[in-house]
């Protein structure tokens, strides 16, 4: 597998490695904002500068994980991120989860767009045959984003996560190369 981070474009998002440089206060703001961070599990720890700059680099050290800013092409304005894995080089699949960030990029399509982007490049950069996501019953603007890149339902799992509303389940979502291609033939 190569180490070589990738640039992934679109008309309009690019998606790069995240790098110390894009841990700003805004960045760090985003992973304490309850609106922003209440379906991520990193939610459970306050976020600092030194706590996301170990995380970037941790992602960044391993070759199994992919962690990406999600920029607007237009502005280069970081708005999210999206990251691809642990891959499991073994039965050739990974984890796919993503945060959007920046509230007035909410319900325009880039998560959407992201996971694409990022489904593409496993599919045809890495070689993996499946991805895995899972998403909070509540967060239907995931699960459509998932949705919309290929991604089927493949179970609910009931009261799973604890949640401001008490408990909630977790869609899991898998998505395969046929999948995938099925979309470009529509």
């Amino acid at each position: 597998m190569s180490t070589t981070s990738p640039i992934l474009k679109s008309d309009e998002l690019i998606l790069k490695e995240l790098t110390f440089s894009d841990v700003t206060p805004k960045y760090i703001d985003w992973l304490n904002d309850f609106e922003v961070n209440k379906c991520l599990e990193s939610r459970f720890i306050h976020q600092d500068e030194h706590t996301v700059k170990a995380f970037v680099e941790a992602c960044q050290q391993s070759e199994l994980h992919f962690l990406f800013g999600i920029f607007l092409q237009d502005s280069m304005k970081h708005i999210g991120n999206i990251k691809l894995g642990p891959i499991n080089i073994h039965h050739n699949y990974a984890e796919i989860g993503l945060m959007i960030g920046d509230k007035g990029a909410w319900g325009k399509g880039f998560a959407g767009q992201a996971v694409s982007m990022v489904t593409h490049f496993g599919f045809n950069q890495l070689q993996l045959v499946k991805f895995s996501a899972g998403c909070y019953e509540y967060n239907i603007g995931s699960k459509k984003a998932f949705e919309k890149s290929g991604y089927q339902v493949e179970g609910f799992l009931r009261d799973h996560v604890k949640s401001t509303n008490g408990r909630e389940g977790v869609w899991r979502m898998g998505c395969l190369v046929s999948d995938f291609n099925a979309l470009k033939d529509k």
